[in-house]
């Protein structure tokens, strides 16, 4: 059995979608001769008539306002051969709605067949009849809940499943995911290391050589005695579990999912620690270095012989030891000075205090200059590429950067397609970006930029209209395609998108505004050089899940890049440049006709906490505010049109797309007039003035809300207003789309046509 979820024609008003829907499920052969009804059914409905139902359904759809289609359409199709009774289908249906939390909402049913499949069409209405809300299923995670529910009924009717299916029912009755593997790659810290030194990591150790021996072991004991003959101890560490490569402990879960402290425990019961021998025959063996690779392994066997018995641990520079004694006489200084000057009054004792600090501050910075004119001396073993160019080898460097690429079998399954040679740069350093930035999904915008500064845009996984964006792997399996893009002329740009997480962009940087974001705390994932000069950096905070998340990540964008980046960005959701491609920019075209390279500087999978106490802040404002509007009276507009309220609040949302507001005045004189345009009366807009200015507004305002709002609604319909409203002509129909007035009126004239 299969299930897919048929998109929406949003093209179509609702009701011509739920009466085409619903017809085509009753009868079919009115649109396929071919295809036949077997068996209908209707819930939760009052009317037992097929017009009946279509009607109520569509009545209850239109009161859902802010959702453009309530009603889903979902197809369960059975195996050739496999035909399902009404008893069955009607088992089918329950398991559906209960499954999806939709029990007691309307739902209309058909059994079909075309040949010899069959299949069986589910229209429900995700509009709560009784809370007047529409129902989101599993927060959005419906497919998958779907998968689930093939699963259950396969099992509960005795149906043949499909290859490759998600879900399966143990014998316990459990619902359990069908994985491929439980292979845990190994950390960006672990893959760093590989990288720098060549050898394999410990992490990369304790998974080949310990993860079968965890898995497959039956008792504690001999687990403990395997672990020992291969190099490896394992330890309980708090409530988990480390694996020991030499000295270096390796979390058990990062080993493998299946082989974590609990997992270890319901299989094997209570933890028994290990007997591990510092000396004789019974201890661990010493696991030497083990190259990573075998790109360059002649080169790697000299490198690592150059090395050997090198401490790992670099010592501490003397230029951090110099820094901190200059620090630690700035301390005393100022704790002398302090202690001089108290008799002579606070003002004097400001002053030397400010004084003091600018003459220490100058100290430091020189100190910092005069290091980094002095030559670095070498610290510990130098990294594996660093050391084949200093012998010249430039070419096996070269190979040693690119390596993903020469040994195939060592990394994830391409997408087919074109050949991903060694040469592919851009596949590295996506892959570390994407480490850091944790994105489930990145669309891929492309802009070409002509001479007269024209811009032609498309996204590349668009496909009728809409963008899912691509997986890290099938953005991978691309990457040759965006080469050819950049090649064409097109600047390449990355938009991370996540269901539980923002990834706030800050455009537009210096490196003193990078410096202040530091020293503020906040703590960037992904730092990206876009032109010398001029940086990007992403900050990973997670969503709240409280309603409010679109708003809340508008607001904090918003507020971040007035203070450190482009005072002009306001939208959470924002493309930046694809690190490892080029900014074709005309401005930054070279002498050579080259363009710079987008560059990462920094990269690392981390929350910004900083930035999550602010959208914490940010949301408790949304929610006063939002409570504020519902305990306020309402305000009933005069004429046809719907609530002045809602309208406002409707045309503030539209203006903070568009423009960074740093002036509330100004949008409440903007909002004003919008709203005489479309046809508020004054009195109206003035009452809406009074009582919405004071939510928007981050803190109190000791003003008189009354007198405001008759100024603001004397200058909208006085004759500043007329010349305002003259100049804006061409956005009238925009402002009457934004509060939905044409919609309400196409609705009333065919209420009224009935």
């Amino acid at each position: 059995m299969i299930v897919k979820k048929v998109k929406n024609q949003n093209d179509k008003p609702k009701a011509w979608q739920i009466g085409d829907l619903l017809d085509y499920i009753r009868h079919p052969h009115n649109r396929n001769p071919q295809e036949k009804i077997e068996y209908a059914g209707g819930r939760n409905f009052i009317s037992g008539t097929h017009n009946g139902q279509k009607l109520e359904m569509i009545s209850l759809a239109r009161e859902s306002a802010h959702s453009k289609m309530p009603v889903t359409h979902w197809i369960f199709s059975w195996q050739e051969g496999e035909q399902s009774t009404r008893e069955q289908v009607e088992e089918l249906v329950n398991i559906f709605l209960e499954r999806m939390e939709l029990t007691g909402h309307q739902a209309v049913y058909g059994l079909h067949h075309d040949t010899d499949n069959y299949h069986l069409h589910i229209a429900v209405n995700r509009m709560n009849a009784e809370t007047g809300k529409v129902v989101q299923p599993h927060k959005g995670f419906d497919k998958e809940e779907a998968h689930k529910i093939v699963a259950l009924v396969e099992h509960k009717q005795g149906w043949k499943s499909q290859e490759n299916t998600r879900y399966a029912v143990l014998e316990n009755g459990e619902l359990a995911r069908r994985h491929k593997s439980q292979e845990v790659k190994p950390k960006q810290a672990a893959l760093d290391f590989e990288h720098a030194k060549g050898e394999k990591s410990a992490q990369r150790i304790a998974q080949e050589r310990g993860h079968d021996i965890l898995k497959n072991a039956k008792t504690w004991a001999e687990l403990h005695q395997k672990l020992t003959k291969a190099g490896l101890r394992f330890e309980q560490e708090g409530s988990g579990a480390v694996i020991f490569v030499g000295e270096i402990a390796v979390k058990a879960s990062s080993v493998g999912r299946d082989v974590s402290m609990g997992k270890l425990c319901k299989r094997l019961g209570d933890f028994v620690s290990g007997n591990y021998p510092e000396n004789g025959p019974e201890a661990p063996i010493t696991i030497p270095p083990e190259p990573v690779s075998s790109v360059n392994f002649e080169e790697w066997k000299i490198y690592q012989a150059e090395f050997v018995g090198q401490t790992k641990t670099p010592p501490v520079p003397e230029e951090n030891t110099e820094l901190a004694q200059a620090k630690k006489r700035h301390r005393e200084e100022r704790k002398n000075a302090l202690s001089r000057l108290a008799k002579f009054g606070l003002p004097i004792l400001n002053i030397a205090r400010h004084c003091l600090k600018v003459q220490q501050a100058e100290e430091l910075r020189q100190l910092r200059q005069t290091q980094r004119q002095k030559p670095k001396k070498r610290r510990g073993r130098p990294r594996f590429e660093t050391w084949l160019r200093a012998q010249g080898l430039s070419t096996q460097a070269d190979r040693w950067r690119y390596r993903a690429g020469l040994e195939p079998a060592r990394e994830p399954q391409r997408p087919q397609g074109e050949n991903m040679d060694a040469n592919v740069p851009e596949l590295h350093t996506f892959e570390r970006y994407a480490a850091a930035v944790g994105a489930e999904r990145y669309r891929v915008t492309c802009i070409h930029m002509d001479a007269e500064g024209g811009k032609k845009t498309f996204i590349l996984d668009k496909k009728d209209g809409a963008t899912r964006g691509f997986t890290p792997d099938e953005l991978a399996g691309r990457m040759p395609e965006m080469q050819k893009l950049q090649r064409r002329g097109e600047n390449i740009y990355y938009t991370p998108l996540s269901g539980e997480k923002h990834h706030i962009l800050i455009d537009d940087m210096t490196a003193d505004s990078l410096d202040r974001l530091s020293k503020d705390g906040f703590l960037p994932a992904v730092i990206l050089e876009s032109s010398p000069g001029n940086y990007q950096c992403l900050l990973t905070v997670p969503k709240l899940l409280t309603g409010f998340d679109r708003d809340v990540g508008n607001r904090l964008t918003e507020r971040l890049n007035r203070l450190y980046g482009d005072k002009n960005l306001s939208g959470c959701i924002h493309p930046h440049r694809a690190p490892g491609f080029e900014n074709r920019k005309l401005k930054h075209r070279r002498e050579d006709g080259g363009f710079p390279q987008v560059r990462i500087l920094f990269a690392e999978r981390r929350e910004c906490g900083k930035a999550l106490e602010l959208s914490r802040q940010i949301d408790r404002e949304y929610a006063d505010a939002a409570k504020a509007q519902r305990e306020r009276p309402r305000v009933v507009s005069s004429g046809r049109l719907g609530d002045p309220v809602a309208a406002y609040y409707a045309h503030l949302e539209n203006i903070r797309k568009h423009l960074v507001i740093d002036d509330y005045s100004r949008v409440d004189a903007m909002i004003a007039l919008r709203m005489r345009s479309n046809g508020h009366s004054r009195d109206d807009v003035a009452e809406t003035i009074r009582q919405c200015a004071p939510t928007i507004r981050e803190g109190k305002e000791g003003r008189n809300w009354q007198r405001y709002a008759e100024r603001t609604t004397d200058y909208a319909f006085g004759m500043a207003g007329d010349v305002d409203m003259a100049k804006n002509e061409r956005y009238r129909e925009l402002w009457r789309r934004v509060e939905g007035i044409e919609e309400r009126e196409r609705e009333t004239s065919r209420i009224r046509m009935r």
